[in-house]
């Protein structure tokens, strides 16, 4: 099942971005990137791919970043056919598929690896365990908010995000509903918000000064 939106129509609308903008957030993942070469390792066998599925948040900056990292793989055509085939597909009802999941791989299934969002590089630690029997390494809650504040807020301390209307602005979402808002339709992801539920993505209510997650028909879940 897909999700009701014509992705591929608004690939090049998002891919012309400002040099600045691309820089800056390749700036970031790479800043936080180095702030997580402490990390413990990983105990999860390479094989698995559960934290694969289901649905894959990530900032605005690694939204922007990995559309730059795609601009250097693939041409605007490129572009346009992966999201017209791998953006907006839902499994199991509700959770978005992660566009870049690749479970043919015998191993590291992402085929954006190395540029992959902070919540893929500390899942299976104690920062974000699966349920697996498995030993999850301690993952130093000061390291981890090191590498998050690097890519969800600006050096002014305010959250970098994406006004949807007046009072609302999103904050963190799957890639997938960063591209229908980013090409200028607030409106039609408030809309499908409404129609498939928020799909774990965080929105922040200015006049409330609270995050929510939207439940389907349109309700509001406070965190």
């Amino acid at each position: 099942m897909k999700i009701d939106f014509a992705f591929a129509q608004v690939a090049r609308v998002i891919l012309n971005k400002p040099a600045g903008m691309k820089e800056y957030a390749s700036q970031r993942m790479s800043a936080a990137c180095e702030a997580l070469r402490g990390m413990p390792p990983y105990a999860c066998p390479l094989s698995c791919s559960r934290c694969c599925h289901g649905t894959i948040l990530m900032s605005y900056v690694e939204f922007v970043h990995l559309l730059h990292v795609l601009q250097g793989k693939l041409s605007a055509a490129g572009v346009e056919k992966l999201f017209a085939r791998r953006l907006g597909v839902l499994e199991g009802g509700d959770k978005l598929l992660c566009p870049f999941v690749d479970d043919k791989k015998e191993n590291e299934h992402c085929t954006v690896y190395g540029d992959r969002p902070l919540i893929c590089r500390v899942f299976g630690t104690s920062a974000s365990p699966c349920d697996e029997d498995i030993v999850h390494p301690y993952f130093p809650d000061a390291l981890f908010y090191r590498a998050y504040n690097l890519l969800y807020y600006a050096e002014d301390g305010s959250f970098i995000g994406l006004p949807l209307t007046e009072s609302l602005v999103l904050y963190e979402a799957a890639f997938d509903l960063w591209a229908v808002a980013d090409s200028g339709h607030e409106a039609e992801l408030m809309k499908l918000f409404a129609r498939y539920g928020g799909m774990r993505s965080l929105i922040c209510d200015l006049v409330e000064n609270r995050f929510f997650t939207m439940e389907k028909g349109g309700g509001r879940l406070y965190l």
